[in-house]
C-alpha cells in the first residue's frame, strides 16, 4: 500500500463511487479504500432513489426549474442551509446525472408521482418528478465483483424492500428472465457506478480501513490504513483525500454527544462509526449539522441480525395504512402517522418540560385483525400471530397489556374512528398532504388510503421508536466540496462528501432521494475541484 497515487477515496457508497469515477475519468490515478468486506455501505441497502430537483429527464409532469427547486429548499431552511451548498447542489444536478449516464451503464427515469417530503410548501411538488431511479443494472456484468456488493441476509420477514414497496418506489421490472441476476434500488445504483469504476480500470481495494490522516506542513498527504493483513500503513495522495465513510450511527458516544435526541438504533449497516468524522476533527475542520440525522421510526424483532449486530427496520407502510396508529406510554396519539419519516420522528423528540420527560419515546403502533390480515407485517402476509406482538380481544385489554391508563387506548381508538367516520382527522391532519396517502392503500381512494376504523378483533400492538437511516453531520464543506478548517478557509488536500461531510439540506429532507442526490453531486464536484489543482510536491 506505498503506492502515491493523485487522489484517494475512502469509502464505497454513492458519494465514493461517484466521486472516484469522476477521478479516474478525468485521467487522474484513484485509489478506494472500503472497510467492509463488501462494497457499497448505506447505499447498497438503500431505495437507491436520487433527489436532484432541476434535473433535465423527460417525465409526464410539469417541467422543473432552477428558481422552484431553490424557493422549496429554502422553504425548508429554517436558518439551518448554507446557501451556497444549495445553489451548488441545485445547478450541478444535471451535469452530474449526464456525467454518470455517459461513464456507466446506468440509466436514470422519474419515479413518477413520488411528491417531495413537503409538497405543500412553496415550490414542492405533489405530482412529483425530482426522485429519480435506475434501471435493473445487470449483476452479470460484474463478474466476480457481483458477489462483493453488500447486501441483506435472509430473514423472518422481507429481505430489504419487499415487492410492495418497491412499486411504490416506482421500480420497474427487469424486462429479462429469471437467470439474469438484475438489481434494482440501491444495489443497483451501487452495481453500476462500481461496474464504471471497474471499467476505468480502478478497483477498491477491501478490509482496508483508514484511521487517521497523515499531516505534512499543515496538509491532508494522506492516512494511516488498516490493511488486509492488520497492519498499519500509510497511504499517500498528490492532491488530496476525499472522505466518503458515511456517518457515525453506529458509534455511541458520538451519538450521545451530537444528536438532538434518543435513538433506539440505525437502519444503516453496523459499519457506519464516525471514521470520517474522527479524521476531519483531527485535522481541524470545522463541524456542521451535527445534531440531526435522516430519521426514521424504527422497529426491531427477535433474532434479526446484520452483520453480527441487533438490526432494526424503518417503518413505513404500515403506520400509513388504514386501521393503524401510533400511541404512547400514556396511551394517547401523538403525531400524524403517515408523514413523512423524517418529520416524524420530531414528534418522539417532544421534551415535556415539565416533567423533564419524553413523553413519546415509549410509543407502539395499534392495530386490529382488519389491518394485519390485509397488509401483513413489514411488507409480508404472515399465517400465524408473531409471538413478539402484544395482543387481545379487546382496546381495554390491550391497554392493561400496555400499561397505559385504564381507559386511554380504548378512548384513543373510539376517537379515531369517529374521525374516520367524519372523513378528516382534526387531531394531527392525516391524510391533508399528497404525501400522507403515498404510502396508504391504493385500493383505495383520497383520504381512505390513510383512513381507516380500528374495531376489528383482536387488537395488536407492537414497540416503535426514534431511529436513524444515517447521520447527517460532519465537517463543513464549501461548495466544491472542501473541508473548512477552524479558521475558515479549506484544509488542504481534503474534501468530504455524502453522510461524511455536513448536510446542505439543513435539517430538512426534501424528498425521496434527499441523502443520495447530494452525495453523488458533492462526490463529483470534490473530484472535479480536485483534476483542477496541481498535485502537491
Amino acid at each position: 500500500m506505498s503506492e502515491t497515487v493523485d487522489v484517494l477515496v475512502l469509502g464505497t457508497g454513492a458519494a465514493g463511487l461517484t466521486a472516484a469515477l469522476a477521478a479516474a475519468a478525468s485521467g487522474m490515478s484513484v485509489r478506494v479504500l472500503e472497510k467492509s468486506d463488501r462494497v457499497g455501505g448505506t447505499t447498497a441497502i438503500s431505495g437507491g432513489m436520487v433527489w436532484i430537483p432541476n434535473h433535465k429527464i423527460e417525465f409526464d409532469g410539469p417541467a422543473l426549474n432552477r428558481e422552484d427547486a431553490l424557493t422549496y429548499m429554502h422553504s425548508l431552511s429554517l436558518g439551518y442551509m448554507d446557501d451556497g451548498l444549495v445553489e451548488a447542489f441545485v445547478d450541478a444536478g444535471p451535469e452530474v446525472i449526464d456525467f454518470v449516464e455517459e461513464h456507466t451503464d446506468l440509466r436514470f427515469y422519474v419515479a413518477e408521482g413520488f411528491p417531495d417530503y413537503n409538497p405543500e410548501h412553496p415550490g414542492g411538488r405533489p405530482g412529483g418528478g425530482r426522485s429519480l431511479n435506475t434501471e435493473p443494472f445487470p449483476f452479470d456484468s460484474l463478474g466476480e465483483w457481483s458477489e462483493r456488493v453488500l447486501a441483506f441476509p435472509a430473514g423472518p420477514v422481507a429481505v430489504g424492500f419487499d415487492a410492495e414497496t418497491q412499486v411504490k418506489l416506482g421500480q420497474r421490472p427487469s424486462v429479462l428472465g429469471p437467470e439474469h441476476d438484475h438489481r434494482v434500488m440501491g444495489a443497483g445504483l451501487v452495481g453500476g457506478l462500481l461496474k464504471g469504476l471497474l471499467d476505468l480500470g480502478v478497483e477498491p481495494e477491501l478490509n482496508s480501513r483508514a484511521r487517521s490522516v497523515v499531516l505534512v506542513d499543515g496538509r491532508v498527504a494522506g492516512v494511516t490504513v488498516t490493511d488486509p493483513a492488520g497492519d498499519e500503513v500509510e497511504v499517500l495522495a498528490r492532491r488530496g483525500v476525499i472522505i466518503a465513510t458515511g456517518g457515525f450511527d453506529w458509534d455511541k458516544d458520538l451519538v450521545r454527544a451530537f444528536l438532538r435526541g434518543p435513538v433506539v438504533g440505525s437502519v444503516a449497516p453496523p459499519l457506519n462509526e464516525g471514521d470520517g468524522l474522527k479524521m476531519s476533527m483531527q485535522a481541524g475542520a470545522q463541524l456542521a449539522t451535527m445534531q440531526d440525522a435522516w430519521w426514521t421510526a424504527v422497529v426491531s424483532m427477535p433474532d434479526d441480525e446484520f452483520l453480527g449486530r441487533e438490526r432494526f427496520r424503518s417503518v413505513r407502510q404500515e403506520r400509513t395504512r388504514p386501521g393503524c396508529i401510533m400511541v404512547n406510554a400514556a396511551g394517547r396519539r401523538f403525531v400524524n402517522e403517515a408523514t413523512d419519516y423524517h418529520s416524524l420522528v420530531g414528534a418522539f423528540h417532544h421534551l415535556d418540560p415539565n416533567t423533564f420527560r419524553y413523553p413519546n419515546l415509549t410509543a407502539w403502533m395499534v392495530f386490529d385483525a382488519r389491518h394485519f390480515r390485509a397488509y401483513g407485517f413489514m411488507g409480508e402476509l404472515i399465517e400465524n400471530d408473531p409471538t413478539w406482538f402484544v395482543s387481545s380481544p379487546t382496546p381495554e385489554g390491550l391497554g392493561a397489556a400496555l400499561g397505559v391508563p385504564a381507559g386511554v387506548l380504548a378512548a384513543t381508538i373510539d376517537r379515531w374512528n369517529e374521525q374516520v367516520d367524519a372523513g378528516r382527522d382534526t387531531d394531527f391532519l392525516r391524510g391533508d398532504s399528497a404525501y400522507d396517502t403515498w404510502w396508504g392503500d391504493a385500493s383505495r381512494t383520497g383520504i381512505e388510503q390513510t383512513l381507516g376504523r380500528i374495531d376489528e378483533a383482536p387488537f395488536y400492538a407492537v414497540p416503535v421508536g426514534p431511529g436513524l437511516l444515517g447521520t447527517k453531520g460532519g465537517p463543513r464543506i464549501d461548495p466544491h466540496g472542501r473541508v473548512i478548517g477552524l479558521d475558515g478557509t479549506p484544509v488542504p488536500g481534503l474534501f468530504a462528501a455524502g453522510n461524511a461531510a455536513g448536510s446542505p439540506s439543513g435539517i430538512a429532507y426534501a424528498g425521496a432521494g434527499a441523502t443520495i442526490g447530494p452525495a453523488m453531486v458533492f462526490g463529483y464536484r470534490a473530484a472535479m475541484a480536485l483534476s483542477e489543482q496541481p498535485p502537491a510536491g
